[in-house]
């Protein structure tokens, strides 16, 4: 079966609400304002892809940049088989050295590659998690996955609403980094507010989103520790792997990084720089054909992967690949909406758990609106 064309056949404008939290781009708030999360990914318009194979036809949403890119990047493949997968990666990889390696580029190999699993499992009637090692579990673990700051009452009662429905592991986001003064303080005070509410029995992670320097980050970890932190995801720019390293041999608590790197090469650096738990996104580092390797890397350093976000392509990587190396999922409990848009088959968890259907490919449907 052959690659007959890629084409976007839809357009969604996307609005979510402005949630508060650290950013990277703090210095320039005069300048930029208040920005949603969704606007600093540049997620503000999401395109439909359709892949056609004969009588297979998959759906991708993705933003309006990445689009652009994958329908650059489609008259090069053309006319390839939808089982020729690794084939198809390598040559976009290879073709997009000069302007690639990561970004954009490496979103629209990543959506590429998903979308030619979808067709392929389809072909076979099976899902994508039988072609892919099979199932390793029934259902995956998930954690809860938001806790901007807000008011004290607030934080509170979002984080017992997530214990009351099942979960075991919730992440908080952090509201301060070097820019602000006082800013330890006023993080651990948020902290301390969230650990109040949901006790020592359920799992507590942190998220600082790119936005910390090493020095403001050994000052926080070291206030941290007496709140058992399961980790805290991203305190350092992703390039500042030497800063890594020197962070992760100065503290006990698990430092998590990756929603931000791509394929192997970035894998490595982290891995070698001390970093147990692996953050990358099947939609964003490359797909299935290098979330796979990356798996297998990871677990030769005694590492575990986490991807970011509970997408349906992570939730078929997590669930092919052993507990030991995937343990859970991350469920954004309000970010979801615009990876949903007009599609169907999206599974959500149940005290705390996400089930996979045995539909064919993803399992996810587009319902036809234009």
């Amino acid at each position: 079966m052959k690659i007959d064309k890629i084409r976007i056949i839809n357009r969604i404008s996307v609005k979510q609400p402005v949630y508060d939290y650290v950013k990277p781009t703090d210095y320039y708030k005069k300048t930029l304002g208040a920005v949603s999360p969704t606007e600093a990914a540049m997620i503000n318009d999401i395109y439909t892809l359709e892949l056609d194979s004969g009588d297979i036809k998959v759906y991708y949403n993705a933003t309006k940049e990445v689009a652009d890119f994958v329908m650059l990047l489609s008259d090069k493949i053309t006319g390839m088989n939808i089982t020729d997968i690794d084939m198809v990666w390598d040559l976009l990889y290879r073709y997009t050295l000069p302007l690639g390696r990561g970004g954009l580029v490496m979103h629209a190999i990543s959506a590429i590659d998903l979308m030619l699993y979808d067709a392929y499992a389809r072909s076979l009637n099976l899902p994508v998690y039988n072609i892919t090692g099979g199932k390793t579990r029934e259902k995956i673990r998930a954690y809860a996955s938001h806790l901007h700051p807000t008011d004290f009452k607030s934080l509170q009662e979002e984080a017992v609403k997530y214990i009351n429905e099942g979960y075991k592991t919730m992440k908080m986001r952090f509201l301060y980094g070097p820019s602000e003064i006082n800013g330890v303080e006023k993080n651990i005070e948020l902290v301390k507010t969230v650990r109040d509410a949901m006790g020592y029995d359920v799992e507590l992670a942190c998220d600082a989103w790119m936005s910390w320097n090493y020095n403001f980050s050994l000052k926080m970890f070291k206030k941290l520790e007496k709140y058992d932190i399961a980790w805290v995801e991203e305190p350092l720019l992703p390039d500042d792997f030497e800063s890594m390293k020197l962070l992760s041999g100065n503290t006990d608590i698990p430092i998590s990084e990756g929603e931000h790197h791509y394929y192997l090469y970035d894998v490595k650096r982290l891995l070698d720089s001390g970093i147990r738990i692996i953050q990358c996104d099947s939609v964003w580092a490359g797909g299935i054909t290098a979330m796979k390797k990356i798996a297998a890397l990871s677990e030769a350093y005694g590492a575990v992967v986490i991807p970011h976000t509970g997408n349906i392509y992570n939730l078929h990587f997590i669930v092919s690949e052993p507990e030991s190396v995937t343990p859970m999922a991350e469920f954004l409990t309000k970010y979801r909406e615009w990876m949903e848009q007009h599609m169907s088959g999206i599974p959500y968890p149940d005290n705390g758990y996400i089930s996979l259907s045995e539909k064919p490919g993803f399992g996810v449907e587009y319902d036809g609106q234009k």
